[in-house]
């Protein structure tokens, strides 16, 4: 993907310098202004997030919840361990409200303790569920929403509700069906 990123850069950089060098230097000035806005938007909102995540760690808390989860865990991923659960739980509830980069952390120690369990049916269902995540909550897009002027930037939650509803079950369903145990 970085090749054809590339590729595209630099067809449309010697067009725009050949058509009209005035707006290609502004485009430049002017998106790359936008960028620094979003990434420290997106640094702000993640680094509160991430804070959260690490006091309720640092207070047992996502272990008590992995125990509540048990029962839902089990039933999606199967039988894994109390370390597995835990990212898990942790991982679904980040995704839940539509933190995915504050997810990916515990994702990734999830799919590690899975994978040193030999896990590979809780793995492939991990990364379903993961990459189709239902969102109670799409915090970064109504952030971003919020950010760019959206005159009602939570209008998108039922959408996004019953969007990512439909695409987690159709996951786990196709997941539970191809993947063997």
């Amino acid at each position: 993907m970085n090749v054809v990123f590339a590729i595209v850069f630099i067809i449309s950089s010697v067009f725009m310098t050949v058509n009209s060098p005035n707006i290609y230097l502004e485009s430049l000035t002017v998106g790359a202004e936008k960028s620094v806005k979003l990434c420290f938007t997106l640094t702000v909102l993640y680094s509160v997030w991430l804070g959260v995540f690490n006091i309720l760690e640092q207070t047992d808390f996502t272990r008590k919840f992995a125990l509540v989860l048990r029962k839902p865990v089990k039933l999606v991923f199967g039988e894994v361990s109390d370390a597995a659960a835990e990212s898990l739980s942790v991982n679904v509830t980040a995704n839940l409200f539509g933190l995915g980069s504050v997810a990916t952390p515990t994702g990734i120690k999830a799919a590690e303790t899975l994978d040193e369990e030999n896990n590979y049916h809780a793995q492939c269902m991990l990364f379903a569920v993961a990459a189709t995540s239902i969102q109670l909550i799409p915090t970064t897009a109504m952030t971003l929403r919020a950010q760019y002027g959206s005159t009602n930037p939570t209008d998108i939650f039922l959408p996004t509700l019953l969007s990512t509803l439909v695409s987690t079950v159709c996951a786990v369903i196709l997941t539970k069906i191809f993947v063997k145990r």
